[in-house]
């Protein structure tokens, strides 16, 4: 399975994340291979990310603009979760994957696994998870499952349209399994 590990960190100390992790991982080999990187920052310290280091992102074969702005645009997002760690040992993440379940090219969910604990994702670190359901045909269009993802402490439409952006933004990328 293909899976994006995502986390943040405050590298700046000022409370405030503003250097994010996006390693995407194919699991078929043991230990979980690291395929390719994006690390985002804010350099600015605006709450922008400004700046990105990025591999091929979207698989093209090409690595330039666009990989960029599709790393920066889903670090963007990642952190209107409030899902990071501002010190050491930096343990939170998110653990994305998608499915294509009828092989049509178009995955059918988009599972979000919010973990705390280090090492590989594994079930006895997941605080808590969401996901999303497509209806298939590669729209965008679907349902969300989800919790209080954006940590405000209520379970709103606000976390519904979170995950649905999120799912979408994540399913640019093409790293799903099939």
């Amino acid at each position: 399975m293909r899976y994006l590990k995502i986390h943040a960190q405050d590298v700046l100390d000022d409370n405030a994340p503003d250097t994010i992790y996006l390693d995407f991982y194919d699991d078929s080999s043991s230990p979980h291979t690291r395929v390719k990187r994006a690390v985002a920052f804010d350099i600015t310290e605006d709450g922008k990310l400004d700046w990105v280091i990025a591999d091929d992102m979207n698989g093209d074969g090409v690595i330039d603009r666009k990989d960029d702005n599709l790393a920066i645009e889903l670090a963007q997002m990642f952190l209107l979760f409030n899902w990071y760690s501002v010190d050491a040992p930096f343990d939170k993440y998110l653990k994305i994957s998608a499915e294509d379940f009828d092989a049509d090219g178009n995955p059918d969910t988009v599972r979000m696994h919010f973990h705390q604990g280090e090492g590989d994702p594994r079930d006895e670190t997941i605080a808590y998870g969401a996901s999303f359901y497509t209806n298939g045909d590669g729209t965008g269009e679907g349902e969300a499952i989800n919790f209080d993802v954006n940590n405000n402490n209520k379970v709103d439409r606000e976390d519904s349209d979170l995950v649905k952006a999120f799912a979408r933004c994540f399913l640019k990328f093409g790293w799903f399994g099939k």
